[in-house]
């Protein structure tokens, strides 16, 4: 098993950044077009009259191409790693590595936009703070939860071709 542990990073690469495109995702969908509770300016240019909102719109933009391309680089690597024979598959550490993307994710666009830029906030208003710092504690949540996935997966890592049940490393 110690050789199949080696080869895990493949899965970790794709998943993370698999799960930073499908996390950002979740955040453009949901927050900026299906609740509208903000956009990526939307704190600085707030979207009161059509240029604001175009102009707001069009950094959006930019950021579902940030999310998208985020998420074809993680299947581009998904697509490489099943390419290889020595690549373990776990689906503890694909989904943790899944959860750390999208949690590392939430903490950075937290961190920067909503606290150290102001761009926005998660939902502007009253209670904004508890709004970004709730934000915040998602994604850590996930990147533990997402740790522990992958640390737990390295006990069920099988190369390819392994027969089930059976130690890999010839003992």
């Amino acid at each position: 098993m110690a050789k199949a542990a080696r080869h895990q990073g493949a899965i970790l690469a794709a998943g993370v950044l698999l799960g930073t495109g499908l996390g950002g995702f979740v955040d453009g969908i949901l927050l900026h077009q299906v609740l509208q509770w903000h956009s990526m300016l939307s704190s600085r240019l707030p979207p009161t009259d059509l240029v604001s909102m175009k102009i707001n719109m069009f950094w959006d933009g930019l950021f579902h191409a940030f999310t998208w391309v985020m998420t074809a680089l993680g299947v581009g690597l998904l697509w490489r790693a099943g390419q290889r024979p020595e690549v373990p598959w776990s689906t503890r550490t694909f989904v943790g590595a899944l959860a750390i993307g999208w949690g590392a994710f939430n903490v950075v666009e937290g961190l920067i936009d909503h606290q150290l830029l102001g761009v926005h906030h998660v939902r502007p208003g009253d209670s904004q703070l508890a709004w970004d710092v709730g934000f915040l504690v998602f994604g850590a949540f996930l990147v533990g939860a997402g740790r522990a996935l992958v640390r737990a997966g390295r006990e069920d890592v099988q190369p390819r071709g392994a027969a089930p049940g059976r130690p890999t490393d010839g003992g």
